[in-house]
């Protein structure tokens, strides 16, 4: 009976031990990657360009596409996602880039918040 004890004790040591092995690896490659944000103006259409490179010691697999919200005057006009192909494998220094285009904004003050795998990018910008 006292071997069978130990046993299980041991098998339960073990189980717990390698389920919280992975953890920490999942907020490593969270916080890997660094966003960009870039505003072109071309005619009536603003195009934002956004970058997001993988800046850890590994690679990265990202699952689902960007989100985005877009403010005027510091107040939210328009929330949505850019959708991608199931998973982004980033190797380590690769970028993953795309785009969203918006027609016909109004003139005023913008500001656009990109989000990636918990990762933000931000910029602001005026249309005349």
């Amino acid at each position: 009976m006292k071997v069978v004890y130990t046993f299980l004790m041991i098998i339960i040591i073990v189980g717990c031990t390698h389920s919280n092995s992975k953890a920490p690896d999942d907020t490593i490659a969270a916080a890997g990657l660094k966003g960009s944000v870039r505003i072109d103006n071309i005619g009536s259409d603003t195009i934002v360009n956004y970058s997001f490179t993988n800046q850890s010691e590994k690679k990265i697999t990202v699952i689902g596409g960007a989100k985005y919200i877009l403010l005027k005057d510091n107040k939210v006009v328009e929330e949505g996602s850019v959708p991608i192909k199931d998973y982004i494998d980033l190797e380590v220094g690769e970028d993953y880039k795309d785009k969203k285009i918006f027609m016909n904004l109004q003139p005023g003050s913008y500001g656009i918040q990109v989000n990636w795998n918990k990762t933000t990018a931000f910029a602001e910008f005026t249309v005349n």
